[in-house]
């Protein structure tokens, strides 16, 4: 019966272990223990663990870029979270869940079509940025690619819209994105500043100087804390860092140079991979475009197509409703714009009055004949009543046969 116990408590055991040891397993894929004793991941694991929070694009310059998903348009990297100084100098503690690769590792840029976008990179650091202070303010931004990592003070001034300004006396807020200065301010705060960065390498790791303790004690009137920074487990990586007394968690796993599989070969980031988009240029500071937005610009071409041919067909009746004598009046020629055929209807008005105006021509055409008798029928009574007292003179003579006959037609057929 004991036997029986036993065994059944073995089984129970065995079973419990190899659970937690899958749990274990499943927390941490992708990551290994190196010969140091700490975390070890390569850049395939960032693709797969960062693409649940964001977006995968590759780009002509930089390759494989992370862009983050769901952010507002006034998102700026290194605004979530807060700053401590640690041992390894000023260390950002973010709120975003991803924060532990993407402000730790790489560098940022404003990519003109997507907005900020990271690069992966292998050194790990409290904080990549550069630092701009002045007397009342204190500003920073994240490093572009394009400014490498040395020892010592860098002379860097990027754009002004990059930094990220709060007052001095608001520098070591828990939630510091409340203080940051809007944008339209960042100008006139910006060349009232000077370049404080400084990276160090202290027992083969970064430390993160730039602002003075010193200063930033004298201008809140307490002491500021300092914190050891401690290794923080990969199955907590996603939660924002501890502080406990005097320490601070992170994750900070050393990268790997090996060669991986991009993003689209990859099952755990395929599904965050979008198509940048070719041939076209866009202002910087615009809003981020999706991969659907790509995709209906061009069906909205073959859409608005259609809509210009379909208008023209019902103008041409309107301009050939036009009747002369109770029958259409063909149009064989092109018809014109409706601004032409309203100039042309202004002039066919006139028409009438043409006719109306030959008409005396067309009576004085027999004249030539009539003048062959002793007195001309032009000269009839329909004239001289239109000219007045000028036509009486030549009626008056006895015996004029032209006289007689213009009488007759004023009397009418009853003489006849």
């Amino acid at each position: 019966m004991n036997k029986t116990r036993i065994a059944l408590l073995t089984l129970l055991l065995s079973g419990v272990l190899a659970g937690a040891g899958s749990a274990a397993t499943s927390v941490s894929v992708g990551v290994q223990v190196g010969s140091s004793g700490r975390s070890t991941v390569d850049v395939g694991f960032f693709y797969d663990d960062l693409a649940p929070y964001g977006n995968w694009v590759e780009r002509p310059q930089y390759g494989w870029v992370w862009t983050p998903r769901s952010v507002a348009s006034t998102w700026h990297p290194y605004q979530e979270g807060h700053w401590v100084w640690t041992d390894e100098g000023w260390t950002w503690i973010s709120d975003e869940p991803y924060g532990w690769a993407t402000y730790h590792y790489g560098r940022w840029y404003d990519d003109p079509d997507y907005g900020w976008e990271w690069i992966p990179g292998e050194e790990y650091a409290p904080a990549w940025v550069s630092w701009q202070e002045s007397d009342d303010y204190i500003g920073w931004a994240p490093l572009p690619p394009s400014v490498s990592f040395r020892v010592g003070p860098l002379d860097v001034r990027l754009a002004a819209d990059t930094y990220v300004f709060v007052p001095t006396r608001q520098f070591l807020a828990p939630r510091i994105s409340q203080y940051a200065l809007p944008r339209a301010e960042r100008d006139r705060i910006f060349v009232r500043t000077r370049n404080v960065t400084d990276y160090q390498i202290v027992n083969r790791r970064v430390v993160n100087r730039g602002i003075s303790v010193d200063r930033i004690q004298r201008v809140v009137g307490r002491a500021v804390p300092r914190y050891q920074v401690a290794d923080m487990g990969a199955d907590q990586r996603h939660r924002a860092s501890r502080i406990a007394q005097n320490r601070v968690t992170v994750f900070r796993p050393e990268v790997t140079k090996v060669k991986v599989a991009p993003p689209p070969s990859r099952g755990a980031a395929r599904r965050s991979v979008i198509t940048a988009p070719r041939g076209r240029a866009t202002a910087p500071g615009q809003a981020r475009r999706s991969e659907k937005t790509e995709r209906r610009q061009p069906q909205a071409r073959p859409i608005q197509a259609p809509q210009a041919p379909a208008v023209r067909p019902v103008k041409p009746p309107k301009a050939q409703g036009r009747t002369r004598n109770g029958r259409i009046q063909p149009i064989e020629r092109t018809v014109p714009p409706p601004a032409r055929q309203r100039a042309e209807g202004r002039q066919e008005k006139p028409r009438p009055q043409a006719r109306r105006e030959a008409k005396p021509a067309e009576r004085q055409q027999p004249q030539p004949r009539m003048q062959e008798r002793p007195q001309a029928q032009g000269q009839n009574h329909g004239q001289n009543r239109g000219r007045g007292q000028q036509a009486k003179p030549q009626a008056k003579p006895p015996g004029n046969p032209g006289h007689g006959q213009g009488k007759q037609k004023k009397e009418g057929h009853g003489h006849g």
